[in-house]
C-alpha cells in the first residue's frame, strides 16, 4: 500500500497543494481558489483535489504539511485581538521606551512610533523578582496575578502574556502565574516568555511574546476550524 505526504500553501488568492508518493516519488500539484472568509474550506477543497489527482485514499495520507501567512498578516494589518500582559513591577513601560533608536533613514522629527499590540492599561506589573541567575528575590504575589486576572476578563480579553524580569533563566514564575490565569480565565489562551523566546534583553523578549499573544486567538481559531472541516 503507498503513503502520501501533501503539502498545502495558502496564498491570498489560489491555494497551493502539493502531493508526493513516498514509495516512488511521483508528484502531483494542483491550484485552488482561497476562501479568506473561512481558511479552513479552501484547504479542505485543495487537499481533496489532490487526493483525487493521485487516485489516493485518504487513509494512505501519512503526513501534512503546511505554510500559511495568517499570523503575519494580522500583524501587518492590525487585525483587532484583545490581549493583556503581565509583566515584573517596574517594567510596565518596557514597550514604550523600546531601545531609544529609530528605523535608519528616518527624519527624527517626522517618524512616529507604531503603536502597541497592548495598551498601557491592559499591562500589569506584579510584585515577583529573580536575579540573574534565576535565583528568587521577590516571591511571586499571586493575589496580584489573579486581580489582574479579573481585570483583564471584564476587558474581554482573548491572550495574555506573562513576561517576568530573568524568566529564561528560572521559569517557575511565569508558569505558576500561568496557573493562576488559566483558573480565573478559562479558555483565554497564554503566552509565556520563558517559552517564546528563553533569552536576556527584556524589550525584545516582551515584544516576541506579545505577538504570540496577538495572534494566538486568530490562529487558535483556524485550527479549530480545520480540525472540524
Amino acid at each position: 500500500m503507498a503513503s502520501y505526504h501533501i503539502a498545502v500553501d495558502i496564498g491570498g488568492t489560489f491555494t497551493d497543494v502539493v502531493i508526493q508518493n513516498t514509495d516512488d516519488g511521483a508528484l502531483w500539484t494542483t491550484k485552488t481558489p482561497s476562501t479568506p472568509q473561512d481558511l479552513a474550506s479552501g484547504f479542505m477543497s485543495g487537499v481533496q483535489n489532490a487526493i483525487a489527482q493521485a487516485s489516493a485514499d485518504p487513509s494512505d495520507v501519512q503526513r501534512i504539511f503546511h505554510g500559511t501567512t495568517i499570523a503575519t498578516n494580522a500583524v501587518i494589518e492590525r487585525t483587532p485581538s484583545e490581549i493583556g500582559l503581565l509583566t515584573t513591577r517596574g517594567f510596565k513601560y518596557v514597550l514604550e521606551i523600546g531601545r531609544h533608536d529609530i528605523p535608519r533613514r528616518q527624519n527624527i522629527y517626522a517618524w512616529v512610533k507604531p503603536e502597541r499590540p497592548v495598551p498601557p492599561n491592559r499591562i500589569f506589573e506584579i510584585s515577583e523578582r529573580l536575579d540573574r541567575t534565576g535565583s528568587p528575590l521577590t516571591a511571586l504575589n499571586e493575589d496580584e496575578c489573579r486581580e489582574a486576572a479579573r481585570q483583564l476578563r471584564d476587558d474581554g480579553v482573548e491572550a495574555v502574556a506573562v513576561c517576568f524580569l530573568y524568566s529564561y533563566a528560572n521559569p517557575t514564575h511565569e508558569e505558576r502565574a500561568a496557573e493562576v490565569l488559566r483558573e480565573e480565565l478559562p479558555g483565554v489562551q497564554i503566552a509565556l516568555s520563558s517559552e517564546v523566546l528563553p533569552q536576556f534583553r527584556e524589550f525584545e523578549r516582551t515584544v516576541a511574546t506579545v505577538l504570540n499573544a496577538y495572534v494566538m486567538p486568530r490562529v487558535g481559531r483556524y485550527l479549530s476550524g480545520l480540525e472540524s472541516a
